[in-house]
């Protein structure tokens, strides 16, 4: 009634007893001690003065503490609501940050987060690492022959090969097309050979069929030393170009500093 909750009606009309009680208790031992008596006029008013003054002050004061007491009850669930959508905001933002770096299809880096991270790493870092340029061979073939999808799932296939050939450490990507990029650290010429023939030879494993027809696939491998600081361009210039030496010199192998590398044994 009147949008006062009903535990209101009944904390109200318990306090107006109350005062009621006190009220007439007031006048049937004060007055007589007093001297007076408390005759009909007198107990009744006794009666009616809290009923008419107390009970609405108290119905009102209850009313209040109730209204204040929802109030802040919805105002803590709102808070933890907003709190719920600020922590939804920053899961949102941190996996579109973690997407703005990944490439969608390989799940490596994608060329501007991985030159990013060689160019935070370069200047600062000591010790020998390597760069690995990876290049699919006669990618356009497949496409050709098999469909994107297919070319697609080389490239999976292939980052795949990536992924288990490399540690926490390193750093790598994919820069577009069928070309990835494998940032060693640490890496001496030992195992930045290993790394770069387990890779040649794990994509040249890979077995991929189609409708019963086998998918060819292989890697060309560029890799160019580092020895302390370096600067991301100029190795990957060079990497880029031991590539292409290993294209021309007939591809699925490997050119390391400029050398073409024979396949280390199984």
């Amino acid at each position: 009634m009147f949008g006062i909750s009903r535990i209101t009606w009944i904390k109200s009309a318990v306090a107006m007893a109350a005062s009621v009680v006190v009220s007439v208790s007031i006048v049937l031992l004060l007055v007589p001690l007093l001297g007076g008596h408390p005759d009909g006029p007198g107990f009744w008013m006794s009666v009616l003065c809290p009923m008419v003054i107390g009970g609405p002050a108290s119905l009102w004061q209850f009313h209040q503490k109730d209204v204040i007491l929802r109030q802040r009850d919805e105002l803590a669930r709102m808070h933890v609501e907003l709190e719920d959508m600020h922590g939804e905001l920053r899961r949102l933002h941190e996996d579109l940050r973690f997407k703005a770096r990944r490439d969608a299809l390989t799940g490596g880096l994608n060329r501007e987060a991985l030159f990013a991270a060689l160019g935070q790493l370069g200047p600062a870092h000591r010790g020998p690492a390597a760069l690995l340029v990876a290049d699919a061979d006669h990618f356009k073939r497949i496409n050709d022959a098999f469909g994107h999808l297919v070319g697609d799932e080389a490239l999976r296939r292939i980052a795949s090969s990536i992924a288990h050939a490399t540690t926490g450490p390193d750093v790598w990507g994919r820069i577009g097309g069928e070309e990835f990029v494998i940032f060693l650290q640490p890496a001496d010429v030992t195992r930045a050979r290993a790394v770069a023939d387990a890779l040649r030879q794990a994509v040249a494993d890979v077995d991929l069929v189609v409708d019963g027809c086998p998918v060819p696939i292989s890697v060309s491998i560029g890799v160019a030393s580092i020895i302390d600081g370096f600067d991301p361009v100029d190795v990957f210039r060079r990497a880029d170009e031991y590539l292409y030496q290993a294209k021309a010199a007939g591809r699925d192998r490997i050119v390391f500093d400029g050398r073409e590398l024979d396949p280390l044994a199984a």
